[in-house]
């Protein structure tokens, strides 16, 4: 499949880098991102070329974006108090959560399976209490952007004003899946990044039968990929430069990735 796939997409043979920028400093609130990454490039003596893609972590861009909440200023919902007993979780937490999403789609001890509002299914709304430092030693919790495609663009923009080269950009965060264990890197936000390969009709296999159920999340790929050099503990390396695809980059949306209510056989 890879000699079909190569002249399809008019790949190089198949070899990508994969490079943590190393160095950048802790993000605070309402720091440049897109300064901060091409300062990182020139540090670490990197020359982006046009069509690589840069995955960002999307702790750093809620951070940068003043996503942290402490969950002293939440007062929580009667609906929030009641979800919290069955959980076994914060109310604060909860009620944060409940803010974030559209609807709540499973409850167990420990978990709130929600439709974020941003159309992701996902536990606890991305809402996030790991690895998040507090000045006052306050609770504090960390939310998803308001809309990570914009944030993705605004740092396309910087990089392109900047260097005249255009390069696409993934926000990145981690997921667990349905019907598998363990969480892996999923795209959250993009610019300028294929998000999904429909092969469906266009290609035949390497016995020239036509895919017909064939569908790549390529933004999801990129994101799974990068998350394996950024690392999941910590905030040291949370941007990363993925080289070697050649594909051109597009206006594709990350809501291309989300499958349908009416598809999702888990509703």
């Amino acid at each position: 499949g890879h000699d079909l796939f190569a002249m399809h997409f008019k790949l190089k043979p198949p070899s990508i880098s994969l490079t943590a920028l190393t160095g950048l400093p802790l993000i605070e609130k309402d720091d440049d991102l897109g300064e901060l990454i091409l300062s990182g490039l020139a540090d670490n003596k990197i020359i982006i070329e046009t069509n690589d893609v840069v995955a960002v972590a999307q702790k750093i861009v809620s951070k940068a974006e003043g996503r942290l909440v402490s969950l002293s200023d939440v007062d929580p919902s009667q609906d929030a108090l009641d979800i919290a007993h069955q959980t076994n979780k914060d109310p604060r937490l909860v009620e944060l959560i409940l803010q974030e999403s559209n609807e709540v789609i499973r409850i167990s001890d420990g978990v709130i399976i929600v439709e974020h509002r941003l159309g992701h299914v996902l536990a606890n709304a991305g809402v996030d209490r790991s690895n998040i430092e507090s000045k006052n030693k306050d609770e504090v919790a960390l939310l998803l952007p308001l809309n990570p495609d914009e944030s993705a663009m605004r740092i396309k923009d910087q990089i392109k004003e900047k260097t005249g080269v255009d390069v696409g950009i993934i926000i990145t965060d981690s997921i667990g899946r349905a019907w598998r264990l363990g969480t892996i890197g999923h795209a959250i936000g993009s610019a300028g990044v294929k998000t999904l390969m429909d092969l469906r009709f266009k290609a035949k296999d390497l016995f020239e039968r036509e895919l017909q159920v064939t569908c790549i999340a390529w933004a999801d790929q990129l994101a799974a990929a990068a998350s394996l050099v950024m690392g999941e503990t910590n905030e040291a390396t949370p941007v990363v430069l993925i080289q070697g695809l050649n594909i051109d980059s597009t206006e594709d949306s990350i809501q291309d990735l989300i499958r349908p209510k009416k598809e999702d056989l888990f509703r």
